[in-house]
């Protein structure tokens, strides 16, 4: 298949914190993501509303093609689109190339959606603190804050190193309201590999912790994700896996002498690693060694798959109908993340689903379409790591769209249910008391003063009161 770049003004910033020589611009094109702004730290930026010279993105039909998958462009939908999409990379050959396929495609696939990519790096897995790696993702959080909160204002997502560097967004009115995300459509949140799954926790913590609504009378507000993508993750801990996958981080410009002692030292991490996951009890290894005394260094592989399902880092509030979205992308062939522990994870997040929905009161019928709304897994079969949309990218884009539309459409109908409970209690002579809080809280069914049923309460207790005073008189 012919490569084809997207076609946009050069920047002069660099987008990679280590270019390939197979990632350099070819005389006459642009070099890959470079309509993006670099907000440091591996941190990339685009607004398509601010794209300085913004020409289309050819159709699938406009490409020639050697076979029938196309995965680079995939038709636009007129559906509401993502107030932010996050692609959170792989770690290992997640080159600006590569990565600029994804780009491309969600750039065609939701025209008017920001895009935030947070690339991972071998420190990150092996020397690099998670309070570090917080701190290095502080960028992406005051990004994602300001898309989500400002709706008819902008938003300020400057680089950490150029203070006068800052972006301007206007937003149609009514795009994204709050905070939380509560009246807009929230957040598409791409997950690629064991890598990303970590920095996408440690970017969840870090809005969490930091939440402007972090008040002693209101707990701090989660990321709203609305729909999570995990591509090829998440895995569980295997010393060649891991060490297999770690390997293609190692520059294959650097002199052979330095490679091997690079790859000697990724040997003795995974192996450190291997002996905090598993010849220690997790109550030693993990919250003693890694947490204490290495001060959170390295990755804690059973954590991970615990928070990537874990309630308060992705729901807005945990109310009814906003519940975070999964779709599973995954290979049979993949040789980094077995599909078998993908599959064990689908399994578990279905479970979660299911209790939720049975706490809830749901009849089965209901339950079972609440779990097959909220997760959903696509597994290809012959597929390499990371590579799923080279193998088949018409399927690719069509589990992500269907996916998107089927978390707006399920949102509808929850919106549309609330809306008939509350007209049925207005109808008995009940109104909504507070609806109008921008909080959401204090909405309590009761009998407003005014209404028939209160004058007629007065009358009877004057009428009491009158008769009391009656006999009190004639004593």
């Amino acid at each position: 298949m012919a490569r084809r770049e997207i076609e946009t003004k050069p920047s002069s910033a660099s987008v990679s914190p280590r270019p390939l020589e197979t990632d350099k611009a070819t005389p006459g094109s642009a070099a890959p993501l470079s309509e993006f702004q670099n907000l440091g730290n591996g941190i990339l930026f685009f607004d398509p509303l601010l794209s300085p010279s913004p020409s289309p993105l050819p159709s699938p039909q406009s490409h020639n093609h050697n076979h029938n998958h196309n995965h680079e462009h995939p038709q636009p939908q007129p559906q509401p689109q993502p107030q932010l999409i996050i692609l959170c990379t792989w770690l290992g050959g997640a080159t600006p190339r590569r990565i600029a396929k994804y780009t491309s495609g969600y750039r065609s696939l939701f025209p008017t959606s920001p895009i935030l990519v947070i690339q991972t790096v071998i420190a990150d897995f092996t020397v690099r603190s998670e309070q570090a790696i917080r701190k290095n993702l502080g960028p992406a959080r005051d990004c994602v804050r300001d898309i989500l909160s400002r709706s008819s204002s902008s938003c300020n997502c400057s680089s950490s190193s150029t203070s006068n560097s800052a972006l301007r967004r206007k937003t149609s009115p009514g795009k994204g309201t709050a905070e939380t995300g509560t009246g807009g459509t929230g957040i598409l949140l791409h997950i690629f590999s064991n890598g990303g799954c970590h920095l996408a926790i440690q970017l969840a913590h870090l809005y969490l912790s930091s939440s402007l609504s972090f008040t002693p009378s209101q707990p701090p507000i989660a990321l709203p994700v609305t729909l999570q993508i995990l591509d090829s993750s998440p895995g569980t801990f295997s010393v060649s896996q891991t060490y297999g996958a770690a390997a293609h981080s190692v520059p294959s410009h650097h002199p052979w002498l330095l490679q091997s002692i690079e790859r000697w030292g990724l040997w003795g991490a995974v192996v450190i690693i291997a002996g905090l996951q598993k010849a220690l009890p997790r109550s030693v290894g993990e919250d003693v060694i890694r947490q204490k005394i290495l001060g959170g260094v390295g990755v804690d592989f059973e954590g991970m798959r615990g928070e990537v399902l874990q309630p308060k880092l992705w729901r807005e509030g945990g109310e009814e109908g906003n519940e975070t979205g999964r779709l599973y992308l995954y290979s049979k062939a993949d040789e980094a993340v077995s599909y078998r522990d993908v599959e064990r994870h689908v399994r578990q997040a279905k479970r979660l689903v299911k209790e939720r929905a049975v706490k809830r009161g749901l009849g089965r019928g209901k339950v079972q379409d609440e779990v097959e709304g909220l997760v959903r897994a696509e597994r290809f079969e012959t597929a390499s790591h990371c590579s799923l949309l080279m193998d088949d990218g018409e399927r690719y884009w069509k589990a992500v769209r269907e996916s998107w539309e089927g978390q707006m459409e399920r949102r509808r109908l929850r919106k549309r249910e609330k809306e008939s409970r509350s007209e049925e209690e207005c109808e008995d002579g009940n109104v909504v008391l507070g609806a109008m809080d921008e909080h959401g809280e204090g909405q309590k069914s009761g009998r407003e003063p005014g209404t028939r049923s209160g004058v007629e309460e007065g009358v009877e207790s004057r009428d009491d009161e009158l008769s009391r005073r009656n006999r009190l008189s004639k004593l």
